[in-house]
């Protein structure tokens, strides 16, 4: 059996399991541990299956046992964990996956290969601090390199040692606990096993790790807390159907909710699961929109800066006016700006501009895409050791909140492909110009101290999302970030989320962010609460329309307006979805009510004629076009509707006029067709063929949707004096002059 086909059959058994058919799931497991041929794991089959026949047995006999459930759960959980050690077994022998090669050469080392791990990383650490402490006469800079190396080298083997660690025996559990929990290793390598430990819960759930990774949060140090709480995280929404079978895990989190901190921490991280949601949008936007619009303009640029300003001070670009106006112009200052607030809201703006620097020989490790940004790496030796303004360069980027740890080492390794003369001089201009820089990120330290820890869940998340999305053998792993990550829908993390705050602020960005049936469950949460509120009504109608539940849309905006009954936002909104449920005699009195309140409001004037139009009064409808056009005649808005009503009701020279000039300002296919139509109704025949051929020219020589629009308005010819007999001839003719 290929590994493809061994992870289908386990994917189907976990969907049994989701949907509780454990007959069907013991049948298809059945099948892959005859593969097996072990014994022993058949026997533990045969003992789950055994139990479970019997406790249906009890209940077909009437036995009322209050422990049911619970024996039933722990049945379901039994066979989830049989599943991932059959499964793990088979793919061992079968899977080239990047987990299984490292673990198939885990397996030919003598046993207690991880104790050995983390001895080798507590002497590496050990003999480069005793290195540390000589005096500088006697300390030996390559020596101390070397040192430096092998303390990083221990710990990447650790790191692949603990992620591909299942099964695990009790030694080993005790010995990743008291790393996370005893403070042994420096924060940077305890850093490194809680993401091992993340990776290694992604692959396998197991619930004792779990455990382990939720006693991180408990860790002083900030980087080990909030990194222990974003993997515990998405492991609990990750696993949250297995999670509901023991109630071990939801114990330990009311007993963390004690901690006055944790439910403001599981909400940050919550929020930033969603913004991570847009990540891809922002890239999308960066590469296909800001920079080809920024490949446009520079040539407009260049004609604007005179060449030797350009080239002795390159900040004249920020001071030139002409070059703003040039920006302005293609809508680049407009996308900036959004760029620049979702990035000091915490979004990843950074993802496409740095993905294209993730193939240096340092990111060949996965382990070194989850490590916290440290200057004294050796792969930046020739970067931070000296040189003028390098302490500056230091602090700048170390501080740095916009860049992410893994962001911060690709900026640094593309700094030293740059010989070393002219490296320098960019590390020395770059200290000069970030002095201002360094002062603006002191400030927001001072003033956002207590936003420390949300700082580095955004920074981690960001780290996190890179390696899944952008790491060679990206597809090899379980991408929690290919899923919604909606925290909402854990019910054991549910009572986190469910005061009015914390909901609030969920609600609103999901909202903000364009997810409509996320925020609709959250404001529909908060109306049950606030049942007097017409902004969460409003609120709420918004989302059941942009969904395309016109329906429930106008209930909402009806509880809105009874609640408020003259916002003219709510009754415009309440008329659109009239209009949409095809009531535009329901629609009308709404907008005529918000003429009252805004009047001379063109889009009302415009809404109004749409309603007297879609009841074929045409005549009203005219009244209310020809008012939008004397109040703004610069406006083409109306020409449109103003030419179609005026050839309904046979003004068909008033409706000519007003196709002539929507011909001469970027015309349509339907713009010609409906000019075709006017002359068609005047007798000019020929005239009427050319703008057909125009219309179908437009439409790529699309004859087949012309043919479908034109028949969509032969009543309206007909209604015009048009002959139906004449219609056909017209068309053959149409037709005559286009193949002839």
């Amino acid at each position: 059996m290929t590994s493809k086909e061994i992870k289908n059959r386990q994917k189907k058994i976990y969907n049994l399991l989701t949907d509780r058919r454990l007959k069907e799931a013991f049948g298809i497991l059945s099948e892959l541990i005859a593969i097996l041929q072990d014994g022993h794991i058949s026997d533990k089959l045969n003992e789950i299956e055994t139990s479970y026949k019997y406790m249906i047995r009890y209940m077909l006999d009437g036995f009322n046992d209050p422990e049911r459930k619970k024996i039933y759960d722990k049945l379901v959980l039994s066979t989830y964990n049989l599943t991932d050690l059959v499964t793990e077994i088979l793919l061992e022998k079968e899977s080239g996956d990047f987990y299984y090669s490292k673990k198939r050469y885990q397996n030919i080392q003598p046993p207690g290969y991880l104790q050995r791990c983390f001895e080798e990383v507590d002497n590496a650490i050990n003999n480069l601090s005793l290195n540390s402490l000589l005096e500088d006469n006697e300390n030996n800079d390559e020596e101390k390199f070397r040192l430096k190396q092998e303390t990083e080298h221990t710990g990447l083997e650790l790191f692949t040692a603990i992620m591909t660690n299942y099964p695990t025996n009790e030694t080993d559990y005790q010995s990743i606990g008291n790393a996370i929990n005893e403070q042994i290793f420096p924060v940077q390598t305890t850093c490194l096993i809680i993401s091992a430990l993340t990776l290694n819960l992604l692959h396998r759930y197991d619930e004792k790790k779990l455990h382990i990774l939720l006693d991180g949060y408990s860790s002083p140090a900030e980087e080990i807390k909030q990194r222990a709480l974003c993997g515990a995280l998405i492991i609990i929404y990750m696993y949250k159907e297995r999670l509901a079978l023991t109630p071990s895990i939801a114990e330990r989190i009311e007993s963390l909710k004690e901690n006055s901190n944790f439910c403001t921490d599981s909400r940050n991280i919550f929020l930033q699961f969603i913004k991570s949601r847009e990540t891809e949008r922002i890239s999308r936007k960066f590469t296909e929109e800001l920079l080809p619009e920024m490949m446009k303009i520079s040539p407009s640029l260049y004609k604007k800066i005179k060449p030797d300003e350009l080239m002795s001070d390159i900040n004249s670009l920020e001071k030139n006016p002409e070059w703003q106006e040039i920006l302005d112009e293609a809508g680049i200052t407009d996308k900036l700006k959004e760029l620049s607030n979702l990035q000091m809201e915490g979004a990843d703006v950074f993802m496409s501009t740095f993905s294209n620097l993730k193939s240096f020989p340092f990111f060949s490790e996965a382990g070194n895409w989850l490590l916290p940004f440290s200057t004294d790496h050796t792969s930046l030796r020739n970067i931070f050791n000296s040189g003028e303004g390098s302490v500056s360069f230091k602090s700048i980027i170390t501080s740095s909140r916009f860049l992410c740890n893994s962001d911060k080492y690709s900026f640094c390794l593309s700094l030293t492909q740059v010989p070393d003369a002219q490296r320098k001089m960019m590390i020395s201009q770059f200290s000069n110009e970030g002095s201002e820089m360094e002062n603006i990120e002191k400030e927001e330290a001072m003033l956002t101290a207590n936003k420390k820890g949300e700082n580095i869940s955004n920074q981690y998340l960001q780290d996190l999302y890179r390696f899944f999305k952008l790491f060679p053998r990206k597809n090899e792993f379980s991408d929690p970030f290919a899923t919604d990550l909606n925290l909402l829908h854990v019910p054991i993390l549910e009572s986190i989320f469910s005061g009015e705050e914390s909901l609030r602020l969920i609600g609103e960005l999901y909202f903000r962010k364009d997810y409509y049936t996320d925020a609709l469950e959250i404001f529909n949460i908060l109306a049950e609460k606030q049942q007097s509120s017409s902004e969460l009504y409003q609120k709420t109608g918004y989302c059941l329309q942009m969904i395309g539940d016109h329906e429930k849309a106008l209930e909402a905006y009806l509880k809105a307006e009874m609640i408020h009954p003259d916002s003219v936002w709510t009754l415009r909104r309440i008329a659109q979805c009239y209009r949409n449920l095809k009531k535009p005699e329901m629609a009308l009195e709404y907008y005529h009510r918000v003429e009252k309140l805004r009047p001379d409001n063109l889009s009302v004037e415009l809404n109004i004629g749409h309603c007297y139009l879609e009841q074929k009064d045409y005549g009203a409808a005219l009244r209310h076009y020809f008012k939008v056009d004397y109040l703004d005649p610069k406006s083409t808005k109306a020409w449109r509707p103003i030419a179609w009503c005026s050839f309904l009701i046979g003004k068909s020279e008033q409706a000519r006029r007003y196709y002539e000039k929507i011909l001469e300002d970027k015309p349509s296919a339907l713009d010609f067709m409906n000019a075709g139509h006017v002359e068609f109704a005047l007798g000019n025949i020929r005239k009427a063929i050319e703008y057909y051929r125009n219309s179908i020219t437009l439409e790529d020589g699309d004859m087949k949707k012309f043919m479908q629009n034109f028949k969509q308005d032969t009543p309206e010819l007909i209604d015009a004096g048009i002959s139906s007999n004449d219609i056909p001839i017209l068309l053959d003719q149409l037709m005559y002059s286009i193949t002839d």
